[in-house]
Formats: C-alpha cells, sequence, structure tokens
C-alpha cells in the first residue's frame, strides 16, 4: 500500500514536469499533502458528499497548475492512491475525482472568461476611443490581441473575417499570415449565429462547437461572441473568442468511462451493468446470469502483496471474457473479488453446466505471480430466465444468494437458483436480521426442561424459544443465528445472567447449552464469574455445555475455558458430542463431568455405535446425558 508521502511526491513530480508555480518544492509538497488529506477525508466520510472535492481541482488552476498535462497527471496519480488510502474498493472513487476535474474546469472557465471580458473591454477600449487616444489604445488592443493564449477573430459587419490573432492561427493550424482559418462550415455556422445575435439584439453569446483544423483534426472550444458598436450604437466589428477545450473534452469523455468502469481491470462497474441488465431483461429472450466470487484474493494480497492480488484479478478479468468471447455477453466487476457474467441466450449457448467448466478450466490456469504459480478459482450462482421485465436487482440477488448456498459446500463450488431454496433462505435471513432487536426487545424466552434420574428430577435445562410470526426458533436455531450476527457475546452473557437468576431463586442446577462461538469465547469465564457473582449462586450449581464441534476449530481455546470453569467449579458437559478424538481425549483427562447425547438413531450402524460408546464414556467417569429420550445407558435424561 502506497504510504501518502510517497503519493504526495508523485503527484509533485507529475505537476512540476508539466507546469511551473511560484512556490518551493517544500511547499508544493505542504499544499498537496493537505489537499489530499482532504480528499481521503471525502472518501471514509460517513455521509459520502463527493462535491467537497471540487476544491481540490480549483486550487490546482488558482496554483497555476494548469499545464496540457496537469489535470490528467492528478486523476492518473489520484485514481491508483485514493483507494488504498481511503481503505475502501474503490466504489467513490470515480465520483472523486469527476469533482475535482469540475473544480479544475470551473476554474479555467473563469480565468478563460475573465481574459474573455478583459479582451472585450480592450477591444472596445481600442475602438471607440477619441481620436486623440486612437494611439494609445490601438497599441493595447495590439498587445492583448497578438499575445493572448485564446484565439480571436475579428469580423466585420457584414460577416467577414478582418482579421485573426496568432494563437488562432495556430490552434487551427495554419500558416503566419492568413485569415482564411475557418473551414467553410464552420465559418457559415458562426455567420449564423451572428445573424441570430443581430436578430434577437444580442451583446454577446457563448457556446460550445467543434472545429475542423487545416490537416481535418477536430478541436472543441468554447466560444464568446460579442458585438462592438461604433459611437453612434451601430454594430461595427464582432469579436470570437475561441478557448480550445479539446484536452478537457477528452478527459470528460476519461472521467465519464472510469465512472462506469472498473479501474483495475477496464470491465464495466455496477454502475454500468444494471442499466444493462434492465436493458437485456426489456427484450424477449432466455439470459444467464453467473455471479462469481474469486477465492484466495485476500491470501495472495497478504502473502505476496496488494499488487499481486490486483495483477490476479486482471488476469481473472481477462480469463472470464475470453470464456465468454463467442456470446453476446457482458462481463463486469461489481465488488472487490465479485465479477458477474450476462450471457443473452442463443441456440449455441452452453448448458449452465458446461458453462461453469469452461470458468473453472479458464481460472485453474497457473499464474506467475511473484516467482510463484498460483492458480485461481471461484464460486458461483446461476439463473437462468426467460422471465421478460423482471427486476433487474431481483435477479442480480437471485444468483448472489445461489452463490452463498454454493459456497456453503466449500470454495470453488457453483449452484443453479431454487425457487424453492431461495424462498427458504429469504425466510431465514429475515429471521436472523429481526433477532437483534428481538434480544434489544425482550422478545427471546427461556423455557426450563426437568433433567431425571428416575423419577427424580435433579435439575433443568435452559432452552431458548424466539417466536417470530408464524415462525419459531428453537435453542439451537438462536445459537446458530447469534454466532452469525456476531451476537454470541450478548446472548450468552444475559443467558447466564438469566438462567443463574433462575436456578438461585429455584435452588436447582441450571443445565446451559453454549454455541460453538461461545464455547471457544475467550470472555467465557468473565461473563460465568459475572453470572454467579450476581445471583449469588453455587457455582456447582451451574452446569455449562460447550459445542463438541468448537474442538475441531479452536481446541486449544475450548479445552483453556474449560480448566478455567473447572478451576472456578462450574459443571463442564459437551454436547453434540460425535465421539471424535479431540472430543474422547477431553473427557479422557478429566476435564468434564459428562456429555449430553442426541436420542437414540433408528439407522442399525449408528444405533450399534451408540449403544458402545455409551460404556466406554461412562468407563472415563463421565456423566451421560440423553437429550429428549432415552439413551440406553444413560443417567439423566431432559424430559421435553
Amino acid at each position: 500500500m502506497a504510504a501518502r508521502p510517497e503519493v504526495v511526491e508523485r503527484w509533485a513530480d507529475a505537476l512540476s514536469a508539466g507546469a511551473y508555480a511560484p512556490m518551493s518544492r517544500a511547499e508544493v509538497r505542504r499544499e498537496l499533502d493537505a489537499r489530499l488529506a482532504h480528499l481521503v477525508g471525502v472518501l471514509s466520510a460517513a455521509r459520502f458528499e463527493p462535491d467537497r472535492a471540487a476544491p481540490v481541482g480549483e486550487w490546482l488552476v488558482s496554483a497555476r497548475f494548469t499545464g496540457q498535462t496537469s489535470l490528467q497527471d492528478t486523476l492518473e496519480v489520484l485514481g491508483s492512491a485514493l483507494p488504498r488510502l481511503a481503505g475502501r474498493d474503490g466504489e467513490r472513487v470515480p465520483a472523486v475525482l469527476g469533482a475535482v476535474a469540475a473544480g479544475y474546469a470551473n476554474a479555467l472557465r473563469r480565468q478563460v472568461f475573465s481574459q474573455q471580458e478583459e479582451v472585450r473591454a480592450s477591444l472596445l477600449t481600442a475602438l471607440e476611443h477619441t481620436q486623440r487616444e486612437l494611439h494609445d489604445s490601438e497599441t493595447r488592443f495590439r498587445q492583448v490581441f497578438s499575445s493572448s493564449a485564446v484565439g480571436i477573430a475579428v469580423f466585420d459587419a457584414r460577416g467577414e473575417v478582418v482579421e485573426v490573432n496568432p494563437a488562432l492561427v495556430g490552434m487551427l493550424d495554419h500558416e503566419p499570415g492568413t485569415t482564411a482559418v475557418f473551414d467553410p462550415l464552420d465559418l457559415a455556422a458562426l455567420r449564423a449565429d451572428l445573424s441570430r445575435m443581430a436578430l434577437d439584439g444580442a451583446e454577446t453569446a457563448r457556446s460550445e462547437r467543434q472545429f475542423t483544423a487545416r490537416r481535418g483534426d477536430p478541436l472543441w472550444a468554447n466560444v464568446a461572441l460579442s458585438v462592438v458598436r461604433d459611437s453612434d450604437g451601430h454594430p461595427r466589428y464582432h469579436v470570437a473568442v475561441v478557448e480550445d477545450v479539446t484536452e478537457q473534452r477528452v478527459l470528460r469523455e476519461y472521467l465519464r468511462h472510469q465512472a462506469l468502469h472498473d479501474v483495475l481491470t477496464g470491465l464495466p462497474n455496477r454502475q454500468s451493468f444494471l442499466p444493462k441488465l434492465e436493458q437485456v431483461l426489456s427484450r424477449p429472450g432466455s439470459v444467464t446470469l453467473c455471479y462469481l466470487d474469486v477465492d484466495g484474493v485476500a491470501i495472495v494480497n497478504d502473502g505476496l502483496g496488494y499488487e499481486y492480488g490486483d495483477e490476479l484479478l486482471k488476469v481473472v478479468a481477462q480469463r472470464l471474457t475470453a470464456v465468454v468471447a463467442g456470446e453476446r455477453a457482458t462481463v463486469a466487476r461489481i465488488g472487490g473479488d465479485e465479477f458477474v457474467l450476462l450471457l443473452e441466450d442463443s441456440p449455441g449457448t452452453p448448458s449452465i453446466s458446461a458453462l461453469a467448466e469452461a470458468i473453472d478450466r479458464a481460472l485453474a490456469e497457473p499464474v506467475p505471480l511473484a516467482g510463484h504459480e498460483v492458480s485461481a478459482s471461484a464460486g458461483m450462482g446461476f439463473v437462468r430466465t426467460s422471465a421478460r421485465g423482471l427486476d433487474a436487482m431481483a435477479l442480480l440477488r437471485q444468483a448472489h444468494s445461489t452463490l452463498r448456498r454454493a459456497e456453503n459446500g466449500g470454495k470453488g463450488q457453483w449452484g443453479i437458483y431454487d425457487a424453492g431454496q431461495d424462498a427458504r433462505e429469504r425466510a431465514r435471513l429475515a429471521l436472523l436480521a429481526a433477532m437483534p432487536g428481538a434480544l434489544d426487545g425482550g422478545d427471546i424466552a427461556i423455557d426450563y426442561l426437568p433433567v431425571r434420574r428416575g423419577d427424580e428430577q435433579v435439575a433443568a435445562a435452559a432452552r431458548l424459544r424466539w417466536r417470530h410470526g408464524q415462525a419459531v426458533a428453537d435453542h439451537g436455531d438462536c445459537l446458530r443465528f447469534a454466532d452469525e450476527l456476531g451476537l454470541s457475546g450478548r446472548l450468552g452473557a444475559w443467558l447466564l445472567d438469566e438462567t443463574c437468576s433462575f436456578a438461585a431463586v429455584e435452588r436447582l442446577p441450571v443445565v446451559v447449552r453454549l454455541s460453538v462461538d461461545q464455547s471457544r469465547d475467550p470472555d467465557l469465564t468473565a461473563s460465568v464469574g459475572t453470572a454467579l457473582r450476581t445471583s449469588e449462586l453455587p457455582p456447582q450449581w451451574l452446569w455449562l455445555s460447550l459445542d463438541a464441534r468448537a474442538l475441531s476449530e479452536d481446541a486449544d481455546a475450548v479445552e483453556d475455558n474449560l480448566t478455567a470453569l473447572a478451576d472456578m467449579g462450574v459443571r463442564r458437559l459437551l454436547h453434540s458430542f460425535g465421539g471424535g478424538f479431540a472430543e474422547l481425549s477431553v473427557v479422557e483427562r478429566h476435564l468434564l463431568h459428562g456429555v449430553e447425547l442426541a436420542p437414540a438413531p433408528v439407522e442399525p450402524l449408528a444405533h450399534n455405535a451408540l449403544s458402545k460408546l455409551v460404556p466406554l464414556l461412562r468407563e472415563t467417569g463421565a456423566l451421560v446425558v440423553a437429550d429428549g429420550e432415552a439413551v440406553p445407558g444413560a443417567d439423566l435424561v431432559v424430559r421435553r
């Protein structure tokens, strides 16, 4: 990542090479650093206001950095550096660069218009002064006329060109000394404008128009026409002041392209792709949309450097484009590692499976990066539809949700949109999104189920229950949702407080199941200690059941928690027990009081395995707790 001083140095070098400003090198660097900090602030602000970047462009003009390439050099330096400095993927950068260019153009235009007014004033003074001052006025006019950087043409009252200055001659690529500098069509258009001014009684007129230079090259210019009247008020001359804005127009088109295309890959971006998708969906016919997420770019960024991650993304863009080269297709980059492919289906369009295989083959080809051979893979979600008029955002969401379901199966997987699965997933996500509010609003309840040894109740098992509309989330759902949302710490602390208070009042041990994240949370013992102190519950009356699946993800953290809980006097259980090596090791080392087992399976092989597991656990002295219905040989049963 480029540091800000390096960016300032590159910017200063680029500006100094193309223009002279009456400042020392240190002053230039200090001023540019302040402008760069301002742009980073605009990009990073919670409320994005790109117009706040315009003063940077205005400052360039006021500081006299107005060389032929000053603006373009500025945009190139900022375009490559701002996404890194602002910590964003670049979606805001085109708008900020556009504001900088707009500020530059407006300031330059005001400067030129000021010059134009000075020219016009000088012309009026030169042409309307009394005879006594004519010589001095003519001298001043000639100086402005000859030395001005903008082109000037003087027309007589009939529209004939009387005189042109050297700047206009050079602008239109003619030899010095000639007044026939305008292409016949351009001259006719200027005369038409002068005629309209006369009919309307207008003193001035402004326009942007294209001229044709002597060799046929196009030239875009801002043209200011004005009338010079004699002492009786009759039109005597017309003056055209011509400012060459070809570079600004090219830059405007460049910025328009940048606003609609990804800076890194040159592909259309999200802003460009969505109108294209809407246009395609408005026509009859089948379309295929693939939402693709490239795997492993973050690893390349962290392991080799961001420049190599960028290079990998460029190669991916090229290969995706090559895969669909024979189709009516659009490839776009719509996120950091995310691309979309839109195909307007034809009889020769491949099947989805064939398209997925072609993409896999293309991305699997090794890419040489920093002396390493790197292969890419991608998760893909496909939607093929012929629904004319389908909402573009809805189709994009369908493809994205299909991608996420495919990624649940691992890296490099792909899937095809299924309406039923999508409806269920949307319902699940709606429930997920509502959970923080439910936790804050007290909508999540706790049921206490009896834990029995024979007919005797020896404890209560706490189970979460959340009813949201027609949906009901059980304890396992609530734990999974909390882990997905990063709420496990809050939910766990609340659950411990409530259950410990219940146990203290009822004088009954309580069994509390924890989620995967809660089981490996380094703050678990702090939450337990707070709950025990607040409720004054004896620690041996709290039975914490940690999730066995956490052992496979972070065994050290889970065992640290088990050891700390043992030191506190809390009883430890393990639920979702699968009989794996890590789980059996924890039991054998007496870090647990017991395990919770699911109801006995009906499959003979699994039933046989469970029947052999129970005696093995009991040999270690572990308590066996059956959840819901009797497991042969279990010590305790949670009655539902």
